[in-house]
């Protein structure tokens, strides 16, 4: 991994010009950066961080030995006085949230195949980062935002180890610092209560994403529910599971095409994801397991790695989530 100089990356993103900002988050500002050999790299920005000059070089080795094909691959850093900046592989598609709900006049073109691909990709990614990954990491911050596509809509997941990075906390159960939780719709509930996090909470936040792949609506405003329903995408979710009529709030775009059974498929496995007791929700592996299952037929995961499984998985409950109806 490279260390890079800042009047480098400053030139390459002309000064970090409002113009050539790609996204904004809670850890920093993502911004695209223009090479002389006209190749593009995305440059994060990272708010002040609290570790020392030595301690975030550090991280960043850490940080950089981490490798997997749905996760976004760290290319160098950079430290400079005040300056914290990360390098990463630059993601053409942009982030899943932008291609779920781009701006208003402007149509959302993702079939269903596509959308599935992504729910396994982003599940193989954090499942590995929980299961597999040496040190284990939690992310604490996943949302559509933090998902970006490549040229194959292939899913890749950004910021994960950054919550660590900007607060020098333990991997496994970390604690929240000044109140921050994540992004509105995806927090899981019980955060607010212990301000710690956990990998279930990573799977609610998950499931939040799934949701949004099924529904096409955003996590926290429902355009499709009623006039009177002021409520979080979760929250109407629940409301129509409990009356039986999840199937109501399936993107319409998607529906009468042949993929009916998947969709409600991957919206049971969302709902596990989103139960409000933590410990009631599957592991992320297992969430891995039910969606590769259900995109069977698409050949997705055909080079798959293997990911060591958790220490107990109850195949009666994967079996009863993918057979539901």
């Amino acid at each position: 991994m490279a260390k890079m100089k800042l009047k480098d990356l400053m030139a390459a993103t002309k000064d970090f010009s409002k113009e050539n900002i790609i996204a904004t988050g809670r850890t920093g500002t993502m911004y695209k950066a223009s090479l002389t050999d006209g190749t593009f790299l995305a440059v994060k920005r990272l708010h002040d961080s609290q570790h020392t000059e030595s301690q975030f070089v550090a991280e960043m080795e850490t940080l950089g030995s981490v490798r997997n094909r749905n996760l976004v691959p760290l290319l160098g850093f950079c430290v400079a006085k005040k300056e914290r900046l990360l390098v990463y592989e630059y993601m053409p598609k942009g982030s899943l949230y932008d291609s779920l709900h781009p701006p208003e006049g402007q149509e959302r073109v993702m079939e269903w195949p596509i959308r599935l691909k992504i729910s396994v990709g982003a599940a193989k990614g954090l499942a590995w980062l929980h299961h597999s990954c040496n040190p284990r990491i939690l992310h604490r911050n996943i949302s559509s935002k933090c998902i970006l596509l490549d040229d194959d809509y292939e899913p890749k997941i950004s910021d994960f180890g950054l919550a660590r990075l900007m607060n020098p906390v333990d991997t496994h159960l970390s604690t929240f610092v000044n109140g921050e939780f994540g992004d509105l719709g995806y927090v899981a509930p019980e955060y607010a209560r212990t301000l710690v996090a956990t990998p279930k909470g990573d799977i609610y936040s998950f499931g939040t994403v799934l949701l949004e792949l099924v529904t096409g609506e955003r996590p926290t405003h429902v355009s499709n529910a009623p006039d009177k329903f002021k409520g979080s995408l979760v929250e109407w979710i629940t409301h129509l599971s409990n009356t039986s009529l999840l199937q109501n709030a399936v993107d319409a775009s998607l529906t009468g095409k042949g993929y009916d059974s998947e969709l409600l498929q991957v919206m049971k496995v969302a709902c596990a994801c989103v139960q409000p007791v933590a410990k009631e929700r599957p592991t992320m592996f297992e969430v891995y397991q039910l969606l590769r299952a259900i995109a069977e037929r698409y050949h997705f995961t055909a080079d798959d790695d293997i990911l060591l499984p958790p220490e107990s998985t109850d195949a009666d409950y994967l079996d009863e989530l993918i057979v539901a109806k």
